[in-house]
């Protein structure tokens, strides 16, 4: 009976019969285009995710070691380190400034990373970051606020104040600090000759992030709608192709890495430490792969779920028992909107449109299963157990 039934569905499609595996294919891609924009648009748009961002390639001793150096070489090259011990020492003895300020660089420079590593450090470069980014993401955005001046056309990171604080407490001269100029320590993040080509960019990226997302759902349901007769084939076919997409995405994270860090580290010595920044900014691209990961996972045992195992035909009929009343039913559904807002994979819920196609695709996961039970039950009622009757004699 159930041979018939499938042949029969078989016979009925709609379209092409490629036509489905197709758009899955072509979703697929989008997918894996998609995820790198969303990363692209998030890494760089989203302050709280620069900030962690960049905390975490500051807990990093490699970049702690580096930005030391950075630190060290901005001191040692602008405060006159050999000047100010010239004007301390003998007149005597002042061909000796030079070597002094050479012997002193190494344990400067380790004093420097040690309070690099301090969390009042850690504060001020957070604060530093925060603040440049604000201010990057208004100018993009074309919203700076009156307070914020883009007369010279760059956004900078300025870890001026840092710089200074720390020749302070390692003990570097007043007299040398204020030699500094007032542009030390400060990292340019935009020039002004890329703002226009930076804010075309972030529009498309903006567009994109949500218009590829809802194309990409629409293409696998289409799929899937187009499929009759191999409808659970086809949706397990989408949890297999968003796998193979995780997986992709990883291949190329892993492969852009290598590229980047071959292409623009000339010095080998630089290359583990290139390597280190490259691996933390292309974290949240891991996540995200790893996010379509579970997802294909998670379709793929729907789908064997809705097959026709004896076990997943008993679960279906227990789900549906179990939601034989309305309020135990939208107890369901609630519970499962739950499970997913303290998920939220991939920042879900972060976007309006991909919070509620992924609350539309749960509910209607949980309305699939009961109503697949319940016509179970309908067609095939559990069989009582004959209630025994004993006879005294």
């Amino acid at each position: 009976m159930t041979d018939d039934h499938d042949s029969l569905n078989d016979d009925v499609t709609i379209g092409p019969r490629w036509l489905p595996g197709v758009l899955v294919v072509l979703a697929t891609i989008l997918a894996i285009f998609a995820t790198m924009t969303t990363w692209a648009r998030t890494q760089a748009l989203d302050t709280d995710q620069w900030v962690e961002t960049s905390g975490e390639l500051l807990n990093q001793p490699e970049i702690q070691e580096a930005l030391a150096l950075y630190i060290a070489d901005e001191l040692f090259t602008y405060a006159d380190v050999a000047g100010a011990l010239e004007s301390r020492l003998p007149e005597n003895l002042t061909g000796l400034a030079g070597p002094l300020a050479g012997a002193l660089r190494g344990p400067a420079t380790d004093g420097i990373e040690q309070i690099i590593a301090s969390s009042s450090f850690q504060s001020a470069w957070e604060t530093a970051n925060r603040t440049a980014h604000e201010a990057a993401v208004s100018i993009i955005r074309d919203d700076t606020p009156a307070s914020l001046s883009t007369t010279d056309g760059a956004i900078v990171l300025d870890l001026g104040t840092a710089v200074r604080n720390l020749g302070a407490q390692i003990g570097i001269p007043e007299a040398a600090l204020d030699r500094l100029p007032d542009d030390v320590g400060q990292i340019t993040i935009i020039e002004s000759s890329e703002l226009g080509d930076v804010q075309n960019a972030v529009r498309v990226l903006d567009f994109t992030s949500w218009f590829l997302y809802l194309v990409i759902v629409g293409l696998y349901a289409g799929a899937v709608y187009l499929a009759v007769g191999r409808r659970r084939q086809m949706l397990q076919s989408v949890g297999i192709s968003l796998i193979a997409g995780g997986l992709t995405v990883l291949l190329i994270r892993a492969v852009g890495i290598r590229t980047s860090v071959d292409a623009f580290v000339e010095n080998a010595t630089n290359r583990p430490l290139a390597d280190l920044v490259a691996s933390v900014m292309t974290e949240l691209l891991h996540q995200m792969a790893w996010t379509g990961i579970v997802y294909g996972l998670l379709i793929v045992g729907f789908g064997v779920l809705l097959g026709p195992h004896r076990w997943a035909i008993g679960t279906r009929r227990w789900i549906a028992g179990v939601t034989e009343s309305t309020a135990a039913f939208v107890g369901v559904c609630f519970g499962a909107v739950l499970l997913l807002l303290w998920w939220s994979p991939g920042g879900a819920f972060d976007r309006w449109v991909t919070a509620i196609v992924l609350v539309g695709l749960v509910v209607g996961a949980v309305v699939a299963l009961v109503l697949s039970g319940r016509q179970e039950l309908a067609a095939d009622p559990p069989v009582s157990e004959p209630v025994s009757a004993t006879t005294t004699v």
